[in-house]
């Protein structure tokens, strides 16, 4: 990192050198879009340090600049890695700006920054992206909502949060799995119950391999949970 200067300061949480080298710069418009090897500016580093004050002080400079041109070598944004560490902060700094996001913006595998922020269980980011326009409907490229990623993970309170925002509750992925399969599958009964009782999921739907929901169950006790509250 010491043949990017910038990026390292901003790794660093270091907002005088940051300032320093930005105020001796002898293109700083080039420069405060640079890219390093991995494709990534010195805001993305910013925001994955969790700088805050680092943050404020590019986007002070980075007015005309349009965010979703600066993605990583995976389509990354800073409003992905934002998402993805849950920072409200940071994410409201780089949303509510004069040249707005897409906050349905894919990286390279589909993913949006709502399925990263889910994924991550940080459900203040989640509510932040909700209420800016976050769509519960994209799909990655495993076919898989958002959604699909809370039920996996087990989380009842995410789950409600996307089915109130009119989440796609019986949406298969590429292997057939619905929201429920993933809940069952990873062991969280509770949350497979919630989908079948308070959002009408289909508990029969089968996969690419006609098994059901209850078939891929993490196991008897599980199951039997399962199929005793629905």
């Amino acid at each position: 990192m010491s043949e990017y200067p910038l990026h390292a300061a901003c790794m660093n949480n270091q907002l005088s050198k940051v300032q320093e080298y930005l105020e001796n710069s002898e293109d700083e418009a080039k420069d405060i879009i640079s890219k390093d090897a991995d494709n990534r500016t010195a805001l993305h580093w910013a925001v994955s340090s969790q700088a805050t004050e680092i943050v404020t002080y590019l986007l002070s400079h980075m007015k005309e600049i349009d965010l979703d041109t600066l993605t990583d070598d995976a389509g990354w944004t800073p409003i992905h890695i934002a998402a993805s560490i849950g920072n409200v902060l940071i994410l409201k700094e780089l949303c509510e700006r004069q040249i707005k996001p897409d906050l349905n913006q894919v990286t390279f595998q589909g993913v949006t920054p709502l399925h990263l922020a889910v994924s991550k269980t940080h459900y203040t980011a989640v509510e932040y992206l909700l209420a800016n326009g976050a769509s519960t409907r994209i799909k990655d490229k495993k076919g898989q909502l958002p959604l699909h990623r809370a039920c996996a993970i087990g989380s009842s309170k995410m789950v409600t949060l996307l089915c109130a925002k009119l989440s796609p509750v019986n949406a298969r992925d590429n292997q057939g799995w619905t929201p429920l399969f993933h809940a069952l599958a990873e062991g969280h009964g509770d949350v497979a119950v919630l989908l079948v009782n308070q959002y009408s999921a289909d508990k029969d739907t089968q996969d690419n391999n006609e098994k059901t929901a209850s078939d891929v169950a993490l196991n008897d006790e599980v199951r039997k949970y399962f199929e005793s509250h629905v």
